[in-house]
């Protein structure tokens, strides 16, 4: 029996729940000879992937087919995009606290960069990015992400001309037609996302968007003719100075990302060949989520740990304890390692901060934490996963280090089977 349906109705078919089978969804075709398509999708490689395959094809009483789902997600659009879909939302700062934060919301589309970018490594692109066929975590809490709708998968080697875009997510190749689906036109409509997620607006959508009728303004998006809000070179198209977007746009990007943003929305706009890639935005969405801190007065704020004050209360941020790593010692000299080492992340004293395979080395194959910063007392217990040893300079296993005083710093040594050993450097900074 079908449920509920999930998101608003698509141009290929209804997404619904499965009574009594929490764990599913249908999809029902408009059109019964989609279902060839669907066929192809079916023996694409995506295992491991979060992304809602097709299980089984329907036949009788209309055409579709079974796919994964879990029972307590709902697509993006609905509690985080509410100014673009369904209800618009009066809360202002508050609701963007309310529904996850800058953090929830970097996690989120690091998610999506890395589904995404895993699908490109395999030679496919997914091709209809946009926030009705993202599926988060009702749990505000939690980060869990999937893309469904999987219609539309298409590969290098024979890609599908059809699909334009969803309204609002177009790329500007594939409104003039001039190039076929790609992994960089998955990039660009990333991109969007990404933005509109922690800007709620559209990366074009500015001061010249606003001064054309609806139509007109929506068209000269699609087709990329306006500049971009952040350009550093023309300021056409700035955002408004008073609306939200505004005030978040320098709040929710990190340095890295506004990079990425005028390159893409830049010299990339036009040109797929400049375009930065997912895997670029995984890296840098995950190295922004790794340093955002909540407020230290208790407001549910969450922000960039380099700010010097909570941008919602104004409480002077305090000192934020950073582990950074490294090449193992002997590996490298000291003096030539950048301070501001890639690989950073903000260790929590109210909750476990967990490491793993992308903060170690730069890796995505694996989600397992191999080491946890347990806060207690005034100080961390490490525990560290069988197979990992945690050491010091001289070799001796390390199980507790207390909080670092300004000035001072902690090195532990982690290695484990198969992988270089790395270091990590703990101290206390401050904001500037």
């Amino acid at each position: 029996m079908l449920g509920d349906t999930i998101g608003k109705p698509g141009a290929q078919g209804v997404v619904y729940r499965v009574e009594g089978q929490p764990g599913f969804a249908i999809k029902l075709l408009k059109r019964e000879g989609d279902l060839a398509r669907i066929e192809e999708v079916r023996r694409l490689p995506l295992d491991g992937l979060q992304i809602a395959a097709p299980i089984s094809l329907i036949r009788d009483g209309g055409s579709g087919y079974l796919m994964p789902l879990a029972a307590d997600m709902n697509p993006l659009a609905e509690p985080y995009l509410p100014r673009e879909f369904g209800l618009r939302e009066t809360g202002g700062i508050g609701w963007y606290r309310n529904t996850g934060g800058l953090r929830r919301r970097l996690a989120l589309a690091a998610n999506v960069a890395q589904c995404l970018a895993a699908l490109h490594e395999r030679g496919l692109a997914y091709v209809d990015l946009n926030p009705n066929n993202v599926m988060v975590s009702d749990d505000v809490s939690r980060e869990e992400t999937w893309l469904i709708d999987t219609d539309n998968l298409t590969s290098r080697a024979n890609p599908k001309w059809e699909i334009v875009g969803f309204p609002g997510y177009a790329v500007p190749e594939r409104v003039t037609k001039k190039a076929p689906p790609s992994t960089l036109a998955d990039a660009y409509t990333l991109a969007i996302l990404s933005f509109r997620m922690l800007v709620l607006s559209h990366p074009l959508e500015g001061q010249a968007a606003d001064g054309l009728d609806g139509d007109e303004a929506a068209a000269a998006i699609n087709r990329g003719a306006l500049a971009y809000v952040g350009d550093l070179s023309d300021d056409s198209n700035r955002l408004p100075s008073k609306s939200l977007p505004s005030k978040l746009f320098p709040l929710a990007l990190s340095g890295r990302m506004q990079q990425l943003l005028r390159e893409t929305f830049g010299a990339g706009k036009l040109n797929p060949l400049v375009r930065p890639g997912a895997a670029k935005w995984r890296d840098a969405l995950w190295l922004a989520h790794d340093n955002v801190v909540e407020c230290a007065d208790g407001c549910g704020w969450s922000y960039f740990r380099l700010l010097p004050r909570c941008p919602a209360c104004n409480r002077q941020t305090p000192p934020v304890i950073l582990a950074t790593v490294f090449p193992a010692w002997g590996e490298t000299e000291w003096a030539d390692v950048d301070p501001q080492a890639r690989d950073s992340l903000v260790l929590s004293r109210d909750r476990p901060t967990p490491v793993g395979e992308r903060q170690l080395w730069g890796g995505y194959a694996s989600k397992d934490t191999l080491l946890t910063f347990n806060p207690v007392g005034k100080g961390f217990e490490l525990g560290a996963r069988d197979g990992v040893h945690v050491t010091d300079g001289d070799g001796k296993r390390v199980e507790r280090i207390p909080y670092p005083e300004r000035r001072k710093e902690y090195r532990v040594r982690v290695e484990t089977e198969g992988r270089p050993a790395r270091t990590l450097r703990i101290i206390c900074v401050e904001a500037t």
